[in-house]
């Protein structure tokens, strides 16, 4: 039995009489292969009427917990219209196409953290500081570590680049593919089912001040509207550390080496700096089809460096190519110049896309 499965994480906040508690959350969605097509097609059907009946003009189909948040919730901060919202989804994504949903939390029963300098950190530290930057597979790998013989394919959500973990090195080996997908939750569908779910259970925690039991849990997860025999629910304590804690503490994990490919490099031009301009494109309604691009052609977004060495993308540019999406008149130029160095890429403008897309 083939497996796609989707990965993403994120962190819940218990405010107590001793300060407050934080853990790791993440989820893992499982599909399978002979299910995937009925699954796309219902979360694709979904979202499309979502967009009809609240007059949303976007040409996106694919949607982040976040994107919701921001069309659901009101000032207020009262979640209720997003968990009836995501009660729906599960009923008609979820359920009909048998996604197994995969929670996953990390906590842990001591108060340091060895480290592989010879130092030590605080639990909270790890937890917010290192665990953060690459929890993200961890609730794949915590998958993938239980199944027998099945290599599945894995779609995990962008994450910094890290140190090498046992659970890494075990992941990247058990997958028959491995794709790191950044904007993931706003481009793949899997991801982005990862991270609705992943809210989902998250509010209803928060709301209804559960507990993070495994087995208290498992009782009271299915009144979401989960199917018990497709839920699972997984901690991941301090028998897993040797797991999970960095083998160096050299960052040896590149996450841009399994982007999803082909990438789409968006060229900037120059006009503000670099982080503000990054900022600027991202918020504005071009980049909805650029985003929109991506989940048709199943690449994933990077804003393209052209310098040497580490960071840079002319090595992989000639080696592997890509689309190039230009936004302005520096970057048309870009774009041509290296099409006409024999760069194996697809120069596209930005309003080219619009076009595509209906704006």
């Amino acid at each position: 039995m083939g497996l796609i499965i989707g990965s993403d994480e994120g962190d819940i906040k218990f405010a107590g009489q001793h300060g407050t508690f934080i853990a790791r959350i993440g989820v893992a969605v499982s599909v399978r292969d002979s299910d995937f097509s009925e699954y796309l097609q219902s979360y694709r059907e979904f979202f499309e009427q979502f967009k009809d009946s609240m007059g949303i003009q976007t040409p996106r189909w694919v949607f982040s917990s976040s994107d919701l948040r921001g069309y659901l919730i009101r000032g207020d901060g009262d979640p209720t219209e997003y968990l009836l919202f995501m009660k729906e989804f599960v009923d008609d994504v979820v359920i009909p196409n048998d996604v197994i949903i995969n929670f996953v939390f990390a906590s842990f029963g001591v108060k340091q953290i060895y480290m592989p300098n010879g130092h030590h950190k605080g639990v909270m530290t790890f937890l917010k500081n290192v665990l953060k930057s690459y929890f993200a597979y961890v609730p794949a790998w915590v998958v993938v570590s239980r199944l027998n013989h099945t290599m599945p394919k894995v779609h995990i959500d962008n994450f910094n680049s890290s140190p090498q973990t046992v659970a890494w090195d075990e992941l990247s080996k058990r997958a028959s593919e491995l794709r790191v997908i950044p904007n993931g939750d706003k481009v793949d569908p899997l991801v982005s089912t990862a991270d609705l779910i992943l809210r989902y259970i998250k509010e209803s925690i928060l709301l209804s001040k559960w507990r993070l039991d495994v087995r208290f849990l498992l009782r009271n997860l299915p009144s979401l509207g989960f199917h018990p025999d497709l839920l699972k629910v997984y901690h991941v304590g301090s028998r897993s550390l040797s797991k999970i804690v960095p083998l160096s503490a050299e960052n040896r994990v590149l996450p841009q080496y399994w982007y999803s490919r082909p990438i789409l490099y968006i060229i900037k031009e120059g006009l503000l700096r670099k982080d503000e301009e990054q900022r600027l494109i991202e918020k504005s309604p071009a980049f909805e089809y650029v985003l929109r691009h991506a989940s048709e052609v199943g690449g994933s977004i990077k804003f393209l460096s052209l310098q040497k060495g580490t960071g840079g993308d002319i090595d992989d540019l000639r080696r592997n190519g890509g689309i190039v999406v230009s936004v302005g008149p520096y970057g048309h130029g870009i774009g041509e110049y290296l099409t006409s160095l024999g760069f194996p890429i697809t120069h596209v403008k930005i309003s080219e896309l619009i076009s595509k897309y209906g704006g």
